[in-house]
């Protein structure tokens, strides 16, 4: 299968950013909250440009079977996959391409037991493709697709701010880490963050770090 090279953000007229909100929480969930304000501040700095929300907890992703493991291992390895393993990838490839047609990308994900939500997990792993968003050759090993121009923001929250090192969680970071890294695989290396931690604690520790966050994003939206 030949896919031909994504359009670079610098081809595009109006910017058009896709917002991957991983809290089943809605408008009760902080990330969501902090990303919220991020795309408010966005569409007034960018006037007439697009913004695709996608949810990973309402949104059908495909599962990832048996039939479109094999059409991977076969692209993968530059073999033909069958004319059946084609049509049983197809939902994959149009979620794919969803995702290609965004020239900046927002991520709004709380931190679940040190990494993230499982269906954000699902979307990354439909996502992660051989000859669409990453590539493999056996002499030069795997090189990303997605032209690293497109910027992408995080937006993480944390119930606890234990993970500096020497505190309590030293170790157990694989929110920001495991995105930066899955990101980085496909191509996009211009990863920013926003992290809000201390959600899990009272009010007067939780609501100036709220409030700070808040302000963050509101600065950071208009030279994103």
């Amino acid at each position: 299968m030949k896919i031909g090279r994504p359009p670079s953000s610098k081809d595009c007229i109006m910017a058009r950013l896709l917002h991957v909100s991983a809290s089943p929480m809605s408008s009760r969930s902080f990330s969501g909250r902090v990303a919220a304000a991020f795309v408010e501040a966005w569409r007034v700095a960018h006037p007439g440009s697009s913004v695709d929300e996608l949810n990973v907890w309402t949104e059908p992703l495909p599962a990832f079977d048996a039939m479109a493991s094999s059409w991977k291992v076969k692209v993968t390895a530059g073999q033909m996959p069958t004319e059946e393993e084609v049509a049983a990838v197809q939902p994959v490839i149009d979620v794919c391409t969803r995702f290609l047609e965004a020239d900046h990308y927002l991520f709004s994900v709380p931190m679940w037991n040190f990494s993230v939500p499982y269906t954000l997990k699902h979307y990354l792993d439909v996502i992660v493709q051989p000859g669409i968003t990453m590539a493999f050759d056996p002499r030069s090993g795997f090189v990303g697709l997605v032209p690293p121009d497109r910027p992408v923001q995080l937006v993480l929250s944390r119930g606890n701010t234990a993970y500096t090192p020497g505190g309590m969680f030293d170790g157990h970071e694989f929110q920001e880490s495991y995105l930066r890294a899955v990101l980085g695989f496909i191509g996009l290396t211009d990863v920013r963050s926003i992290i809000l931690e201390c959600t899990a604690y009272p009010t007067e520790v939780r609501e100036p770090r709220l409030a700070a966050a808040f302000h963050e994003a509101e600065a950071a939206a208009p030279t994103f």
